[in-house]
């Protein structure tokens, strides 16, 4: 009986990253008012799996300004100021996960796929099924931070 080699993290990312779609293995679901949309684990993942890509449009810029506020993620990649704006609803999961800066389950990667650098995420640790998926955004005070703050 042949077994089926197991495709490394990089190489699993850069195929959906080229498919354009999402894993079977997550979904979105609403979590609440404050919250929104979330994206949720449907089957186990161990640590390394390459979980979504935030995809959106990508663009070399100093600033990129969004209109909503929300879906921006900027970063830098050699040398150069880049920003992906996911505020277009496409049905991709990756601009849905949310943020958790003290527990996260995912971090972010700069994969380049032809020659583009395209943000991947992959699972620090064990996710469960039913487990929310989530980065930290980095060091910003984001608003929804102090909220949280002030609600416990």
């Amino acid at each position: 009986m042949l077994r089926k080699r197991r495709i490394k993290p990089e190489q699993d990312a850069k195929e959906h990253v080229l498919s354009g779609k999402d894993k079977a293995f997550i979904e979105k679901q609403y979590i609440n008012a404050f919250k929104g949309r979330g994206v949720f684990a449907l089957e186990h993942m161990k640590p390394s799996t390459f979980v979504v890509e935030y995809r959106g449009v990508l663009s070399q810029s100093k600033y990129v300004d969004d209109i909503q506020g929300k879906y921006l993620f900027d970063f830098t990649w050699n040398g150069a100021h880049y920003c992906i704006d996911a505020s277009k609803e496409d049905g991709s999961l990756g601009r849905l996960v949310n943020d958790d800066h003290k527990n996260p389950n995912c971090k972010v990667k700069t994969d380049v796929v032809e020659g583009k650098p395209h943000l991947c995420l992959f699972s620090l640790r064990d996710i469960c099924p039913d487990e929310e998926i989530t980065y930290n955004y980095g060091d910003s005070s984001w608003p929804w931070r102090s909220v949280c703050k002030l609600r416990k």
